[in-house]
């Protein structure tokens, strides 16, 4: 394993220190051994860590000449950009832990190294073998704490100009005051339909943990010992990646090398919607986590709608135009839909106050559904509201897929206000999970094989499971066009998160002549 030497001013490996953005880490060091066999005679004398390019950053601007940060990665989920991360070695990746979990495995991502423009093929890609989480990486619906991870990648890299390390802090270094960089490839403004092409950089500052605690947001999410906040007016980590690093230069070396203060984990606010288009996630409030399999970022898949029961909550669904909502047949087979209330443009169920609601004036059931003890066929369903709804920041419909369109070993989300376990009970605030969707040969060696049917694909990633969502709700897969479209509907499974029982979706691409015959009356963004 190759680590740059730091003149002993960075990091002396009989030392087990450093920090992070959002999480002060003080057992990096610890992973490292905990990951890897690191010895102190694996260190290469001719080149040096925290060495930036030798183009200079435009003056007040945001673009970072090419390879200015050298040791900045983009981890790739498919054609989607998923998390960013650092060079600490020639073998090892620093991100964070979250870009790891929630139905995406290491073995999911490659490494982009040496990038500048998205669009170009100058970059290097890697594999990775390995990927190691903190031991104590928890989360809750807001907040990830330990959020720190190493990732080992197939092969080493060769350091260059374009390709070095970041330098990691001594304990000592104390970075209050100084102004921090952020870098990525994320999206530059609210309602962008893609992630930037360039690099881009922004300046942030730590903010103390006691005026941090004093807002409401954080109160009860920050753990002070572990996080740190960092902010500038009309700035923030929207511009940059998910596990990416924060890091600043230091005086103790002349301000000549550059140190990694922190990872980018989590946060809340980002700046205002442009007019909604189809299946464009809405980044109103947005956290830098990029896929989770917990509660999603409020708002951010706004055409997600909940169908109540009384109550209760009964199914999910997607808005497809501004009066129709796309759902499972066995929603209304055995259920009167004058006891029913949708609500569209919602987050949390307890709070209202800003939501549209609808009544059901009528459903249209697939003519062919039918049902067993087991399961649904045909499970697909379109139910007309009361009245309009209108488009806006919290309230978009999504898009439909193209006939016939296959995703087989791709990645969907699924979203919804559904149980969180098996023996729990709905969530009060929107849930995510990401699911690898399954071939048909995949899915057909699985114990729901007698049952299932061409009409129907499967998904599942260890641990996360269609509990997460709603009867009725969207599956969704990010398109490298920016959008989401509509892959599934959440149909039926057995259990929750068993290996031998993939959940079970309605694949909508089937349906789409069906659909499109049935919402002739609606408007979409495009009327």
């Amino acid at each position: 394993m190759l680590i740059c030497d730091a003149d002993h001013d960075g990091f002396p490996l009989n030392d087990i220190h450093g920090i992070m953005y959002t999480y002060k880490m003080k057992q990096i060091w610890a992973m490292l051994y905990f990951s890897v066999e690191l010895v102190s005679g694996l260190i290469n004398k001719s080149c040096e860590c925290g060495i930036a390019g030798k183009s200079r950053r435009i003056v007040g601007g945001t673009t970072v000449h090419p390879h200015q940060y050298p040791w900045l990665v983009s981890l790739m989920l498919g054609p989607k950009l998923h998390c960013g991360g650092a060079i600490i070695t020639d073998l090892h990746i620093l991100t964070a832990g979250h870009c790891i979990t929630f139905g995406v495995h290491y073995k999911d991502l490659t490494v982009y190294v040496g990038m500048h423009d998205r669009l170009d093929d100058k970059h290097l890609k890697y594999g990775v073998t390995n990927g190691v989480k903190h031991q104590k990486f928890t989360s809750n619906a807001v907040r990830d704490i330990n959020d720190i991870a190493v990732l080992t990648l197939d092969s080493r890299m060769k350091f260059s100009e374009k390709i070095a390390p970041i330098c990691l802090p001594d304990k000592g270094m104390e970075f209050d005051g100084i102004p921090l960089t952020v870098a990525g490839w994320g999206k530059t403004r609210q309602g962008a339909l893609t992630s930037s092409r360039h690099l881009l950089e922004t300046k942030v500052k730590q903010v103390p943990g006691d005026k941090c605690m004093k807002s409401t947001i954080y109160k009860d999410n920050l753990v002070s010992e572990t996080m740190m906040c960092a902010y500038s007016y009309g700035k923030d980590a929207c511009q940059g990646d998910s596990g990416g690093p924060l890091f600043s230069t230091h005086e103790r070396t002349d301000n000549s090398k550059w140190y990694q203060v922190g990872i980018v984990s989590w946060g809340i606010d980002c700046a205002m919607p442009d007019y909604p288009e189809c299946g464009v996630p809405s980044d109103t409030i947005v956290s830098q986590r990029i896929v989770g399999g917990r509660r999603a970022e409020p708002y951010s898949f706004p055409w997600a709608v909940a169908i109540l029961k009384g109550d209760r909550m009964h199914c999910g669904g997607a808005l497809v135009t501004d009066r129709h909502v796309l759902t499972a047949g066995h929603c209304f087979k055995w259920d009167d839909i004058t006891q029913m209330l949708v609500l569209i443009g919602l987050d949390n169920l307890d709070n209202l106050e800003d939501v549209e609601k609808r009544n059901i004036t009528s459903t249209v059931i697939h003519e062919k559904f039918t049902s067993s003890t087991v399961r649904d066929e045909n499970d697909i369903a379109i139910a007309r509201l009361s009245a309009p709804v209108p488009f806006g920041p919290t309230i978009v419909p999504i898009c439909l897929p193209q006939p016939g369109q296959e995703f087989s070993n791709m990645v969907g989300t699924i979203v919804g206000w559904g149980r969180i376990g098996v023996e729990q009970t709905s969530s009060k605030v929107l849930l995510k999970a990401s699911l690898k969707i399954l071939t048909d040969e995949e899915c057909l060696k699985s114990k729901l094989a007698q049952h299932l049917k061409p009409t129907m694909m499967c998904a599942f990633s260890k641990g996360k499971d269609g509990c997460q969502g709603d009867s009725g709700g969207p599956f969704l897969v990010f398109e490298p066009s920016g959008r989401y479209v509509q892959a599934g509907i959440v149909s039926w499974g057995i259990g929750c998160a068993d290996p031998r029982y993939p959940g079970v979706y309605t694949k909508v691409s089937n349906y789409i002549n069906w659909i499109n015959d049935r919402i002739t009356d609606g408007a979409t963004c495009n009327d």
